[in-house]
């Protein structure tokens, strides 16, 4: 963006002349204060790999996945299991998934109040989930189940021997298990609960935001996750979020801004993200500066009801000086340009005054062809994202106040997600 705002300004430091556009949608228009943005309903299918899946739940080799240091109704002497390698998962169905789990248990199991020793080994356990996937509002598991394999069978050393001791094992699982997966799936479901009523980290979805910029949601923005299922290789779904993004310079807010999760389960027609962008007057100028270490002078963009006037002094000896009057317009392509309403130039010394006019027209013409596309801006947009066949991201209305210009625009149409 800083390289177009830096055209923009150099084609008004040079255009000196009126300039009559093509067929304008609309122009800059001043005002005291400028308007909320109107929220809107935005969808974005998504499709998540299992691996990215597990990425995000920080589960790694050596992380506990049980720990019993307590008698329990589920087991009377202490147990420890940690994960000892990579997670997997299969579909099974659309609302079905299988957790395959490398894992180590050690137990420290106990004899008429003797210890019997530390018994260990490795298993791969198979989970099976079923989930009722409907919406965020609903979701849960709704059955549960899972078998195992020894990977290296338990055993307890005796006289510093190692005993097989998988029967006992096995036998004590099969007896506990209608009670463990009873519990497993209320432990899972009420994590979930907990989980889905949370608030959502506004930043996270943000996180590589360009410095100096901040992104803030609209007030009374809302979260929601329809339309999940299992696939071959992940979980895919569709992201409902109603509101509005403002982006505005500045550093960004390490205060946590939290999007809370309703229920956005109205049918959508159309996906309209609604978003602002805000520069300031010296925002503008020091982007000129820094995109063109050759622009010489003192510069200054000076903003209020009766317009626009960017001016540049010094810039041809101590008493040059060009000022030009000129609007921010929208072509019906929706792309923006400037148009120059009148200009002036000073205080020219010899022998650059000689050349005014045929400079002037080489700049008119170059303002004149000008054209910032909107669709410029999704070539910025990460390879993960992408908006699907028939959408747009559209420029609408300009607004200026006495000390910044706003860009109203929208992104139309369903956004995808693949990670």
């Amino acid at each position: 963006m800083r390289i177009y705002l830096f055209f923009l300004g150099f084609l008004l430091l040079s255009c000196t002349k009126s300039i009559v556009p093509a067929k304008l949608i609309s122009k800059s228009t001043y005002v005291d204060k400028f308007p909320a943005i109107k929220p809107s309903l935005t969808t974005v299918d998504f499709a998540l790999s299992y691996d990215s899946l597990f990425a995000l739940s920080q589960l790694k080799t050596g992380s506990v996945l049980f720990q019993n240091t307590e008698p329990s109704a589920v087991l009377d002497f202490p147990l420890d299991i940690r994960l000892l390698g990579p997670i997997k998962a299969q579909s099974l169905a659309k609302d079905q998934v299988k957790i395959m789990l490398p894992l180590r248990m050690q137990a420290k199991p106990e004899l008429a109040g003797i210890s019997a020793g530390t018994v260990s080994g490795d298993l791969a356990m198979n989970v099976q989930l079923k989930w009722d996937l409907a919406g965020l509002n609903t979701l849960q598991i709704r059955e549960a189940n899972y078998d195992y394999s020894w990977l290296q069978k338990p055993s307890v050393k005796v006289l510093g021997f190692p005993i097989n001791v998988s029967g006992v094992v096995d036998q004590l699982f099969n007896q506990k298990k209608p009670l463990v997966i009873s519990q497993m799936q209320q432990s899972l479901n009420a994590s979930i609960k907990t989980t889905i009523t949370k608030p959502l980290l506004f930043q996270r979805f943000f996180s590589d935001i360009p410095a100096g910029y901040r992104l803030e949601p609209v007030p009374n923005s809302a979260f929601d996750v329809r339309n999940l299922e299992f696939t071959a290789v992940g979980v895919k779904g569709q992201v409902r979020y109603f509101g509005g993004l403002r982006i505005k310079s500045g550093v960004q807010v390490q205060t946590p801004i939290l999007i809370p999760i309703k229920d956005l389960s109205s049918s959508v027609s159309t996906s309209v993200l609604p978003f602002q962008y805000q520069l300031s007057g010296p925002e503008i100028v020091a982007f000129l500066k820094q995109g063109n270490p050759k622009l010489k002078g003192e510069a200054n963009l000076v903003l209020g009801s009766s317009g626009m006037i960017f001016k540049l002094e010094k810039f041809k000896g101590k008493t040059s000086q060009i000022e030009a009057n000129f609007d921010f317009v929208l072509y019906p392509d929706y792309s923006l340009g400037i148009q120059i309403n009148d200009s002036r130039l000073h205080g020219l010394g010899f022998p650059a005054s000689l050349f005014t006019r045929k400079i002037q027209r080489k700049l008119q013409a170059q303002a004149a062809n000008f054209r910032f596309q909107p669709s410029s801006l999704l070539k910025r947009l990460p390879s993960s994202i992408s908006l699907q066949n028939g959408g747009a991201l559209r420029f609408q209305k300009i607004y200026f106040d006495s000390s910044s210009v706003l860009i109203e625009g929208a992104l139309e149409g369903n956004w995808s997600l693949a990670k």
